[in-house]
């Protein structure tokens, strides 16, 4: 049987439930699409990067039930049901999903038993790949979404809210990988984030 969370665990769920709502109101919202650029991507992959998989992916559903719910956790302090759901609704709903996917790669028992045996720069190159891979469901699945509810076609989808922001999505992986990996790497040292690296999800 599975052991319920304990308080430890169900604290750092609601801290990076909160890194993600606080670096989603890094937001500017630019005429030509609705889309706005927003850094609550940043959080996602910070939330990948440190926790065990299951912790990430509550962390991120526990960030979609408050803004479900009304909360203004959404970018630029939107809340409520409607923006879960509107056009942008999809890039949101991908968010655990891609939580998992880089926590996967990071932090599943496998990949850290490996990682004794990796070099840094095997590390470097596993998270980033990890993350471009969640980047691309990110942009199928907001893609995929924002074309049914609003009767644009794929490519139309992607002109408003996938191409104008590549760029600047490189940036913050390459954020992530450069600043947010060799953090974890500290705090692993420091047993910080996980001292009983046995107890980890496979």
């Amino acid at each position: 049987m599975k052991k319920p969370l304990n308080i430890r665990e169900l604290t750092l769920i609601s801290i990076f439930t909160a890194v993600t709502a606080v670096f989603a109101q890094i937001a500017v919202l630019i005429p030509f699409s609705p889309v706005p650029i927003s850094f609550g991507l940043v959080g996602v992959y910070i939330t990948g990067i440190l926790l065990r998989p299951k912790h990430a992916v509550f962390a991120q559903i526990c960030y979609l039930l408050l803004g479900a719910t009304g909360a203004p956790v959404f970018a630029n302090f939107r809340g409520g049901v409607g923006a879960l759901f509107g056009p942008t609704g999809g890039y949101l709903l991908v968010y655990p999903i891609m939580a998992w996917i880089v926590s996967m790669a990071l932090n599943s028992r496998k990949s850290l038993q490996a990682e004794c045996l990796q070099s840094k720069n095997k590390l470097i190159v596993k998270s980033g790949a990890s993350i471009c891979i969640a980047h691309i469901i990110l942009y199928i699945g907001g893609t995929i979404w924002m074309s049914a509810t609003t009767g644009n076609s794929i490519q139309a989808a992607l002109a408003l809210a996938v191409y104008p922001f590549i760029l600047l999505d490189i940036i913050k992986v390459v954020f992530c990988v450069a600043a947010v990996v060799p953090l974890r790497t500290r705090l692993i040292s420091m047993n910080f984030l996980h001292p009983d690296n046995t107890a980890h999800d496979s």
